[in-house]
């Protein structure tokens, strides 16, 4: 589809790189996904159609409305004008949102909770109290099932390679959702799969698991599956960005990390900073040994050890980072300071590394 109906243009603007090929990866992270769309604006200001996207929890979401041609900046206002606002002088902001559910996304799973004792005897097992005392699930999850229909249907229609994760707890299995362009670009065929792995098509039961939280419980399946938000285990999707055939293989890969790559402040003194430091460790890990990959890539490349013969190239990445510090309780808060922040810096990157401007 064209600019014409509101979609994603194909056009590369006048002073930029046409014969490039980039690649978006863009990772999810609650709060921190307003980050990841305000690059995407300034992608859209720049008028820059990525050849492939991969993207991770919330990016998902943003991904479709970038694809779509939505302006981001007033999707980020209609979501916080939803969302619940705490009462003047309150103790506790964002703390007394999270107890009130986000409108449209989830709610607190209260009633969930008293069911739950009325299938207790005094004579339970210990365990059987603690499941009821401090139960897996504390929200309930309210989006329609349209909201990932639509979704899915922009991911899955275009012709820009799109990919997306969830996880298998019980499998150890990843599942990377892809539309039929980045299957024909990575070369697998639907379904897939590996020991570690397995492909399928891009669809709204997809989607909807991609964004099951832990906070969700493990009640709902997916594809028989207990599958769950890709993020908590591999937050960026790199190496199949990396692994897409010649000649669709990315010359540059912008990758979009909305936390800091280093634990910033003092060491945590308390349970919710704890609950912080353990999010970004395992967050970052992934995201590290990816990287680590692209670089020996790039080495070997480099130094003629790996011919063009070969299927690897030279991959260019530029990173924008989040820089500062955000609690526990801001990872479930998209602010338009954190949106304009990254649109800035992605404005100010793109044309210093790329030579585009708007």
């Amino acid at each position: 589809m064209g600019a014409s109906d509101g979609r994603l243009p194909a056009v590369v603007p006048a002073g930029g790189r046409s014969d490039l090929k980039i690649a978006f990866a863009l990772g999810g992270l609650g709060g921190g996904n307003a980050f990841g769309a305000g690059f995407l604006s300034a992608a859209q200001q720049l008028r820059i159609r990525p050849a492939a996207i991969s993207c991770t929890s919330g990016m998902i979401v943003w991904t479709a409305h970038y694809l779509d041609g939505l302006d981001l900046r007033h999707k980020l206002r209609d979501h916080l004008a939803e969302m619940p606002k705490a009462p003047e002088h309150a103790p506790f902001g964002n703390q007394w949102m999270l107890a009130k559910g986000l409108p449209g996304v989830f709610r607190p799973a209260m009633q969930e909770y008293w069911e739950r004792w009325s299938f207790l005897s005094p004579f339970s097992e210990p365990k059987q109290w603690a499941d009821r005392l401090l139960p897996a699930q504390t929200h309930v999850p309210t989006r329609e099932p349209a909201y990932f229909e639509q979704i899915a249907a922009t991911l899955a229609e275009t012709d820009i390679a799109v990919m997306f994760n969830a996880f298998c707890p019980p499998t150890g299995q990843e599942v990377l959702f892809i539309n039929e362009a980045a299957r024909e670009q990575l070369g697998v065929g639907w379904q897939t799969q590996t020991p570690t792995r397995l492909y399928m098509p891009i669809s709204a039961e997809g989607v909807e698991a991609a964004l099951h939280l832990y906070s969700y419980g493990y009640e709902r399946t997916y594809f028989d599956l207990n599958l769950i938000d890709g993020a908590y285990h591999r937050q960026f999707i790199l190496n199949e960005l990396c692994d897409l055939r010649v000649p669709h293989k990315p010359d540059v890969m912008w990758i979009v990390r909305p936390q800091n790559s280093r634990w910033i402040g003092e060491m945590p003194a308390n349970y919710f900073e704890q609950r912080d430091m353990e999010t970004e460790i395992g967050m970052n890990s992934s995201y590290s040994m990816q990287l680590s990959r692209i670089e020996l890539i790039n080495r070997m490349v480099r130094s003629g050890h790996l011919s063009p013969d070969s299927g690897y190239r030279h991959i260019q990445v530029e990173l924008l980072q989040f820089v500062g510090k955000r609690d526990y309780f801001d990872y479930f808060i998209e602010t338009e300071h954190v949106f304009n922040t990254a649109y800035h810096r992605a404005l100010d990157a793109l044309a210093t590394r790329l030579g585009w401007t708007a």
